[in-house]
């Protein structure tokens, strides 16, 4: 606790200081008003999706795009990303408890939606598990875009569900001269939350410097008293902790036609893994765990456990990411703009159980991204690009599940665009190589091919219709290829699609020779049926993916409403299946073994007394459909109403559903606006969920009231300052969310009451 105290008095007096310094002060008030009276407003207005080389606006894109402002990152500001943004339109969580949490895009997560950081990828290890958290923070975000559907055309493999850009000021690319920055202080009490977080910018001629800091503290969250799994009454879910700090440091020098900086940046995060049972393992080759830092949590818990280390299962991660971002207007005769973007991440990332690292990740990332938007070629205005990634990917403890591996996509890209009058024409191309390859197996190759065609009509100055069609393919990621292991964390254990399981069939007199040792051996205990595995003769094919999008909006001067109905056909779609077979059923191959050194650690896990349910990667053909509704509407001056309802329909053609769809929803918010202050009520309802996969349970519904009051005092000792007060879940009320691989032992939170501060200069 020191610690974090030390850190929020550090950041304050040093944002007071640099304050009291300067007479430069935003004159931010009225303009904040406004964003805050029609805060949902901005989805209407042209601002620019960074993410696209053609620098165009979300309504002016046949793809469905939502751009998330400051000023609602900061109103549904959480510890994860896909918290923080489940609130939107088409987007829910993964819900690993408020821990790890990821977006969920019309009903596709993990390998499917690719998470960007500035139009790079975040390169962790999120997209491989439910239970791993995204290396990215939204406390110091500028914006967040949000692409729903298919997005490989630009972002590769990994975006055939959508993307997530979180966009920050690291590098700087437009900052006036002189000093300015802002700080905010938040506390939650539903698992007495503090963040602090600050930013600070300057420029002095061509040179332009930025600064930004964030640390986070939340102990175990509460929630409505319920019974768990294991039939055990509880008013908190253990070992939901979470402890998080980050900085970045970027500079930049700014030209008359453009932009070149670099950024270094620093992730930590620890938090616990709730929902974890223990299952009796053997950790002789597992390597002590030492906690180099005293987080003096002691004396602080309500729940008095000090975090309960030593009980729980944790993770623990660090990133190092560096960034060289660089932009020209019209460098070359015939380009208009030139991108090249250049990243490199590394991460280290360790999960813990009972002071052991039961398993341990690491990751060398680098990326290379290059657009260029070339001037009209026979009226077709286009970007022209090329993307390089390598990762490294190394796993080591007994409890690593997915073998070491180094990936390797190459890909190339075309975006065009014409006007025709009313009406806009979109295509676009991509090709790509992908490389996977491990120590155990041979390498595999890949090559997903991409492209779209879109229309947008523009039928008056109030009606737009947009059509987009596109066609994908996506490259299956090593761990769905790979793994072979327990993953404690979700108490399962995992098959990549490279296995197949084949039933034991024993000969007649082998079976006569163990009959009456085995018998004595397992006396009253059930016959198991045994299972090995092989490798398959073919590993899991590309995804292809057909979708058409059909969106609407509609505008006047005191109602907006947008509409979208989707149609997505997946063949080969790949998914794990809950096979019904416990790992301790599982014999592994003694040959297989040899083959493949370092797999035989896991047969030891797969014999204890119950085992645990066997996933297995398969393929086959999916279909996903469903619609997405927003609007808002003046009442009055003061008076307005934002409601939206969604809805994702997930099976598989040859019949069954898709398991863990988000619900439907259906939710309205009351504003009411003053100079000074506003207020805002309001409901979302998730229907229950009854089309569930194989050995699925179904789950009920329920609704989430929220209340928050914003005020602005104004000028104060030269900061523009900001105060809120929230209240969600108002009602107390038990929700378990659908899509969480550990929805029985952790429901949403209970009755938060939330306040916060946040002051510009």
């Amino acid at each position: 606790m020191k610690l974090k105290k030390s850190f929020i008095a550090k950041q304050v007096a040093l944002a007071l200081a640099f304050a009291s310094s300067t007479q430069l002060a935003f004159a931010q008030q009225e303009s904040d008003e406004g964003t805050e009276t029609d805060q949902h407003d901005h989805s209407y207005e042209r601002i620019v999706v960074t993410a696209s080389p053609l620098q165009k606006s979300a309504i002016d894109s046949a793809q469905p795009i939502y751009v998330m402002s400051a000023d609602e990152l900061r109103e549904f500001q959480a510890a994860t990303l896909g918290e923080t943004l489940r609130n939107i339109v088409g987007v829910q969580a993964s819900y690993f408890s408020p821990t790890a949490s990821s977006p969920i895009i019309r009903g596709l997560d993990g390998p499917r939606v690719r998470i960007l950081q500035n139009g790079l990828d975040v390169a962790d290890i999120s997209r491989g598990g439910p239970d791993h958290a995204i290396s990215t923070e939204t406390s110091t975000a500028q914006q967040v875009e949000i692409f729903r559907g298919p997005s490989t055309l630009l972002f590769g493999s990994g975006a055939s569900g959508g993307v997530v850009n979180v966009v920050d000021n690291r590098v700087p690319r437009f900052i006036d001269e002189g000093i300015s920055g802002q700080y905010g202080l938040n506390y939650n009490s539903v698992s007495q939350e503090q963040l602090a977080s600050a930013e600070l910018n300057a420029r002095n001629g061509n040179f332009a410097f930025h600064l930004d800091a964030f640390q986070r503290d939340a102990d175990d969250y509460e929630v409505p008293t319920f019974v768990n799994d294991e039939g055990e009454e509880s008013d908190h879910i253990e070992n939901s902790f979470t402890e998080d700090s980050g900085f970045t440091l970027g500079a930049s020098y700014l030209l008359d036609n453009g932009f070149i900086g670099f950024s270094a940046g620093r992730l930590e995060r620890e938090y616990g893994i709730p929902g974890h049972e223990h299952h009796g393992h053997d950790h002789g080759h597992e390597e002590e765990y030492h906690d180099e830092e005293d987080h003096g949590h002691e004396e602080e818990h309500e729940h008095g456990e000090e975090h309960d280390h030593e009980e729980g299962v944790f993770a623990k991660f660090k990133q190092d990411r560096y960034q060289i971002l660089s932009s020209f207007e019209n460098p070359i005769p015939g380009f208009e703009r030139l991108d090249l973007n250049l990243g490199y991440t590394e991460l280290t990332h360790s999960e813990i159980e009972e002071e052991m690292i039961g398993s341990g990740f690491a990751v060398e990332q680098s990326e290379l991204r290059i657009a260029a938007t070339h001037a009209p070629i026979a009226g077709w205005r286009g970007a022209v690009g090329v993307q390089v990634e390598q990762r490294d990917y190394e796993s080591n403890g007994e409890e690593a599940f997915t073998p070491s591996s180094e990936t390797d996509l190459t890909g190339i890209f075309w975006l065009v665009e014409r006007n025709f009058g009313d009406l806009t024409v979109e295509a676009g191309a991509r090709y790509e190589q992908v490389s996977l390859k491990t120590a155990e197996f041979n390498t595999l190759d890949y090559t997903p091919g991409s492209f779209s065609l879109g229309f947008r009509y523009q039928v008056n100055e109030n009606l737009q219709y947009a059509l987009n069609a596109s066609y994908s393919e996506r490259a299956p990621q090593a761990n769905e290829l790979f793994s072979n292991g327990m993953h404690f964390a979700t108490s399962t254990y995992e098959l990549g699609g490279i296995y197949e399981l084949h039933e034991e069939h024993h000969e007649e007199h082998h079976e006569e020779h163990h009959e009456e040792e085995h018998e004595e051996e397992h006396a009253g205990e059930p016959h198991l049926e045994l299972y090995h595995l092989e490798v398959a003769s073919n590993a899991l094919a590309s995804e292809k993916s057909n979708n058409i999008d059909l969106g609407v909006h509609y505008q006047t001067e005191r109602f907006h409403v947008e509409a979208n109905v989707f149609l997505n056909d997946i063949d080969d779609f790949i998914y794990q299946q809950n096979t019904g077979i416990m790992s301790n059923q599982l014999e592994l191959d003694h040959a297989h073994d040899e083959e493949h050194a370092g797999h035989d650690e896991h047969e030891g896990h797969g014999h204890d007394e119950e085992g645990l349910p066997v996933y297995l990667y398969q393929q086959q053909d999916a279909r996903l459909f469903g619609y997405e509704v927003s609007g808002h509407y003046q009442v009055t001056q003061n008076w307005h109403i934002d409601a939206f309802t969604d809805y994702t329909r997930a099976k598989f053609v040859n019949g069954g559903n898709i398991p863990r769809i988000p619900a439907q929803r259906i939710g309205a918010t009351l504003k009411y606006t003053q100079p000074t202050w506003d207020a805002a009520l309001g409901m979302t309802r998730y229907a229950d969920q009854n089309k569930v996969g194989e050995n699925e349970e179904a789950t009920d519904g329920f609704s989430l009231v929220n209340l928050r009051l914003n005020y602005y005092p104004g000028m104060f000792a030269n900061q523009d300052v900001s105060v809120y007060f929230k209240v969600e879940n108002l009602t107390d009320e038990l929700g378990f969310v659908h899509s969480s691989f550990i929805k029985e032992d952790a429901p949403l939170p209970g009755r938060n009451i939330g306040i916060g501060v946040r002051a510009y200069f």
